[in-house]
């Protein structure tokens, strides 16, 4: 059975931050649009039929995209800073005014984009692409407290309980931001962690979770992949598959 991957992103007073259990094989890139402004301030990525939101607030916006095989998205915007997540392998290209990025992704893998400039995404594999795109007020990518080119994120846990095994390690961390996967085999059990900021889960794959939160009833979230669920307050739970 294959194990969960979730991501937690944590959000600061400001803006947010999140958790992860394996890291990429590759150090994240951050990639740099062009530093003049865009002339396509207007244009939004709700308004390409590839997009379909899946959360959004003052502090985040989640998307799931879907491009067919070989065949582009509509010219799209992104004002703020943003994650790209791939759901499984993947092979494309983040091309504008400007700019060119090939992208040839492992399934989880995941790179950080600056906004600001206006691009579209064409699917280069004969197979149909799927991504999270993650939209943040700020990242901040530049000033890395832990990876992104910084030190490297030396935080994480890892253990097997009596019915699975669980990880959570860091991918990066800025003063605005804390990425991070959580990995759970079958019937692996998070121990009971405390979130003091609001924070977004992710799923990576279908996944069905007990949340169990202390002192507060348990709840059961059934998430595909590139589903997202927002907690709003600072909590302290268990998650469960």
């Amino acid at each position: 059975m294959r194990p969960q991957n979730i991501l937690l992103a944590l959000i600061l007073l400001f803006t947010p931050a999140s958790l992860r259990a394996q890291v990429p094989k590759n150090h994240l890139d951050v990639h740099h649009p062009p530093s003049r402004p865009s002339v396509a301030s207007s244009m939004e990525t709700k308004s390409d039929h590839c997009f379909r939101s899946v959360l959004e607030n003052d502090r985040v916006h989640v998307f799931k995209v879907e491009v067919p095989s070989l065949q582009s998205t509509s010219l799209n915007y992104h004002r703020h800073d943003y994650l790209v997540v791939s759901l499984g392998k993947s092979n494309f290209e983040i091309v504008g005014s400007g700019i060119r990025y090939p992208m040839q992704m492992e399934d989880g893998e995941m790179q950080v984009i600056k906004g600001g400039a206006s691009h579209r995404i064409t699917n280069l594999s004969d197979s149909p692409l799927q991504l999270v795109e993650m939209e943040v007020r700020e990242i901040h990518p530049e000033r890395p407290l832990c990876g992104l080119g910084g030190r490297a994120c030396s935080d994480g846990i890892f253990g097997r309980n009596e019915d699975g095994s669980y990880s959570q390690s860091t991918l990066f961390e800025t003063d605005t931001i804390k990425l991070a996967r959580v990995q759970l085999g079958p019937g692996g059990l998070l121990p009971e962690h405390r979130h003091d900021r609001c924070h977004v889960l992710v799923s990576l794959t279908q996944t069905a979770l007990l949340d169990s939160a202390y002192n507060a009833h348990s709840r059961e979230l059934h998430l595909n992949a590139g589903d997202a669920a927002w907690y709003s307050e600072r909590i302290a739970h268990t998650l469960r598959t």
